[in-house]
């Protein structure tokens, strides 16, 4: 795997691994089936720190707070969850934008290609 690749491939693993941990989960077991040479150079995104861990969890907590059976933030939440979630369909659109450009390289079929055509359709 050449070098481009695999900063490409940090890059939105470190970004799964921020925003949808459960995805990153999924693909890191589809990589180590199907394409198990890659998987050792991944593989250590698949663990999550006890800090990763613990923020997931506060944060679900204070989002659930009440103050007399009344959410503490009604729209804010709510207009900062949609903001977030226009924030990552980009950032997942940019990161896809890559990937389309390295597969315009590639004439040829390839393990490389078939790898990036495979992350084009999970992420």
């Amino acid at each position: 795997m050449n070098k481009e690749i695999l900063n490409l491939v940090t890059k939105i693993f470190t970004f799964l691994k921020l925003e949808d941990y459960t995805k990153l989960t999924n693909i890191l077991s589809i990589i180590k089936k199907e394409f198990p040479d890659y998987y050792n150079f991944f593989e250590i995104f698949k663990n999550k720190s006890m800090n990763e861990k613990l923020s997931g969890v506060l944060s679900n907590v204070f989002e659930s707070l009440t103050l007399g059976g009344a959410p503490l933030a009604l729209l804010g939440k709510k207009a900062e969850k949609e903001e977030k979630e226009k924030e990552l369909i980009s950032q997942k659109g940019l990161l896809k934008d890559e990937i389309k450009e390295i597969l315009k390289n590639y004439s040829e079929p390839s393990e490389e290609k078939n790898f990036l055509e495979f992350l084009l359709e999970k992420i």
